[in-house]
């Protein structure tokens, strides 16, 4: 038990520890790193999603201000997946793939290098560079250049580009730890050109030296002409190695947590603490049984070096022997957790041969630390009473493995009741009330196209299924983000960022969120606006005109966003579906109805439309899944190595039990010849470890409330932190153990005491 629960500890301490070398590597891996930073406005709070996401003509003036700045590049991460068609040998097939419009610089920026063709390529508007792993999926072994993939949006990239696009280059493939994404690049074009006002691109640039960054920033600053009344500010230029950690950050990039990123290297050394705990305690434990051996070596004459030498090599070859099982399974038990998103990365050898050598030190280290207590401990006692005393009942070995029993039952308590708060806290968020009726409505994304040409024959075809209610649409999907269109908006005197959520006239209906105040969308109120209880509570008014729009009305509260923030202001905007912005697709389902045969139906709709895109139709489960996934993960990830760390601590104490009972089994068969009865014996082993419990518990408590208490304090709407968990875990434990501990006791007490006065 001992040797599967340390191979079992080794393992999972090497996958934790690949997750936190994923994360603290991030962004440090580039041909340039060092010299890429990028371009916030400064004076701004961080969680201010115009701090960092700039107009384009703000962004060339940046770009052209210093001779220091070796390369510099515009994106824009709004973009998202976009549906292409491309022909190969075996015919006609579409994929969906990330995109993002740039300067050609970008590769400069990054350090990225090529398979085929050069960043040259993207000179011209009608070609774009895509990574080496999509063209391998799309073509094996042929070339990539000149291939051609065409899509279906009509303004994403740029009315100036027509719909087929040439592959002119192909790039090598950056580690997923990058701000820099593997996606389709093109050219921007004339795209925002010149445009000061709407801020949709995130500005990177790459300095020739680190040591420049001052100047290039106070250059800028001091020689800008920001006009009179504009909204732009000084700028700061923030390392990309620092963006990851960044508390605040604007979630369109790509952020982890210091506080996830401890919480696995504490639970991974609690993990090896278990288990060299039990790999120690066993061989301590062993003492009593080997020690007339030893000492009968002693008086013979052997040297005591030798033996205290002997006994740890033994222990670092068990410890090593478990780290080799550890690495026999590692990679196959990652490969699997990252499949399921549980882990951002796979283990190997070649690429994380830092992480090897650590296993092998700690498992070295496990082993000399566990072997040498044990080593001295039984060379040092004295050869009379090595050889004639009961060695199994000295006070130093019985205080050291109680000792070691309340750490480990500490350990798992405290581990077991912040389990429990992780996923009641995330019960809780999934099963949020949002303010609109969303178990019947299906959602599925169609492209610009779709929406220009065929949105009211779609609406029409899908009303008429008996299944289906109504139909509407919108620019963004609802509930899915906490980062949506914003307009600046002022309201008492105070400029509140404020949620654009552009709509069909029938979007709120559809929904099921009621107008409360005012009235709902009519057909003819284009560019006219419905505010949120949130937005009123801040000073909004109907029959007010706002840069959001004339507001004629309010709905009921609403949240949009996740509870990670403060439900926000927000606004549904009549957009009329000329401007082919209304891509998302919400389809009323009436209640009770066959939701799989509704599906089946929606999608023959879909693809008498469209029979080459794909569509992905799904309910708000889905969407719900998505605002939480990485609270989802954070939260599996830490419960599966948790409980790990429990189970591996239970088995410690079970073999601690069966130690236990084996040294009083002399003592259990006396008292059974003297009259004891079974359940007198039962009832003195029971309380002994109900005592040593209930004292783990009250040590375990403190530790668990304040850990589960910095955890909450990530949620604006939370749950409180209830002795539920608590009294839960306690009779978990207590029973298991109560369990365990009968059985023993049951098993020697009834025992027949003339054998083991014998034998023992």
């Amino acid at each position: 038990m001992n040797f599967i629960g340390l191979a079992m500890a080794f393992t999972a301490f090497i996958a934790l520890m690949l997750q936190v070398e994923y994360q603290n590597g991030f962004d440090k891996h580039y041909a340039t790193a060092g010299r890429i930073y990028r371009v916030d406005k400064s004076g701004i709070d961080r969680s201010d999603v115009f701090r960092n996401i700039l107009p384009r003509g703000y962004v060339d003036d940046i770009l052209t201000s210093s001779s220091h700045i070796a390369a510099g590049t515009i994106s824009c991460p709004y973009i998202g997946e976009v549906v292409f068609t491309t022909s190969d040998k075996y015919g006609r097939h579409s994929f969906s793939y990330e995109c993002d419009v740039v300067y050609p610089d970008i590769f400069d920026v990054f350090g990225v290098r090529f398979v085929e063709g050069t960043a040259e390529a993207l000179d011209d508007l009608q070609k774009v560079a895509i990574p080496h792993s999509l063209a391998e999926k799309l073509y094996g072994n042929e070339s990539a250049i000149g291939k051609v993939i065409s899509h279906n949006e009509k303004y994403k990239f740029g009315t100036f580009r027509n719909s087929e696009l040439v592959i002119g280059a192909v790039y090598e493939d950056l580690p997923a730890n990058s701000q820099f994404d593997n996606d389709i690049y093109m050219n921007i074009g004339s795209i925002n050109e010149g445009s000061y006002g709407g801020a949709n691109y995130i500005c990177w640039i790459l300095l020739d030296t680190p040591d420049n960054k001052g100047v290039v920033e106070n250059n800028f600053n001091d020689n800008y002409d920001y006009g009179e009344g504009t909204w732009l500010t000084d700028i700061e230029l923030t390392p990309i190695e620092e963006i990851y950690f960044n508390d605040g950050e604007n979630p369109r990039y790509k952020t982890g947590s210091r506080r996830q990123m401890w919480l696995m290297i504490c639970i991974s050394v609690i993990i090896m603490l278990i288990g060299g705990i039990n790999y120690t305690t066993f061989f301590t434990s062993l003492a009593p049984m080997r020690i007339r051996s030893i000492n009968t070596q002693k008086v013979l004459g052997s040297p005591i070096g030798k033996l205290r030498l002997s006994l740890l090599t033994e222990s670092v070859i068990f410890s090593l022997a478990a780290l080799m099982i550890a690495f026999a399974i590692i990679v196959p038990v990652t490969e699997w957790l990252a499949t399921n998103s549980l882990i951002s990365t796979e283990f190997s050898f070649a690429l994380n041969w830092r992480l090897t050598t650590l296993a092998a030190a700690v498992s070295l280290t496990v082993g000399i630390i566990a072997g040498l207590y044990p080593s001295f401990y039984v060379t040092s006692v004295p050869p009379a009473f090595a050889l004639k005393g009961d060695f199994g009942f000295s006070a130093g070995g019985r205080r050291f493995r109680t000792a070691m029993l309340i750490l480990q039952y500490t350990i798992s308590f405290v581990l077991l009741i912040f389990v429990m708060f992780i996923n009641r806290q995330n019960r809780f968020m999934m099963e949020y009330e949002c303010g609109f009726d969303k178990d019947n409505i299906a959602v599925v994304e169609i492209s610009q196209n779709h929406t220009l040409d065929k949105g009211d024959w779609l609406r029409e075809r899908l009303s008429a299924l008996p299944e289906v209610i109504d139909v509407a649409y919108s620019m963004e999907l609802m509930g899915c983000s906490d980062n949506y269109a914003v307009q600046t908006v002022s309201l008492n005197g105070e400029d509140i960022k404020v949620f654009t959520f552009y709509c069909s006239a029938n979007f709120l209906d559809v929904m099921g969120i009621p107008v409360v105040d005012g009235r709902d969308f009519e057909t003819s109120d284009i560019g006219k606006a419905i505010m949120n209880t949130r937005m009123k509570n801040l000073g909004g008014s109907i029959g007010v005109n706002r840069t959001t729009g004339e507001i004629i009305g309010q709905t009921a509260p609403v949240r949009m966003n996740s509870l990670r923030n403060a439900e926000a202001p927000a606004c549904y905007i009549l957009l009329p579906k000329e401007y082919g912005a209304l891509t998302w697709t919400y389809i009323r389902l009436h209640d009770g109805c066959d939701k799989s045969a509704a599906v089946s139906k929606i999608n023959e709709v879909l693809s008498e439309m469209d029979p080459d895109y794909i569509f992905d139709v799904h309910f708000y489960d889905k969407v719900t899944d998505q605002l939480y996934a990485e609270e989802k993960h954070k939260s599996v990830i830490i419960s599966i190595f948790s409980l790990l760390a429990s189970l591996l601590s239970l088995i410690g104490i079970f073999g601690q039990v069966l130690l236990d009972v084996q040294y009083r089994k002399r003592d259990i068969a006396i008292k059974k010849v003297y009259g004891a009865e079974s359940d007198v014996l039962l009832k003195e082993g029971l309380l002994k470890y109900l005592a040593i419990v209930l004292v783990s518990f009250a040590v375990a408590s403190p530790i668990a409330w304040y850990s589960a208490e910095r955890w909450l304090q990530g949620f604006v709407e939370r749950l409180p932190v209830t002795i539920f968990p608590f009294a839960v875990s306690l009779a978990i434990i207590l029973l298991l153990t109560l369990a365990i501990v009968a059985l023993q006791y049951l098993r020697a007490a009834n025992a027949d005491p003339s054998k083991t006065l014998k034998t023992e």
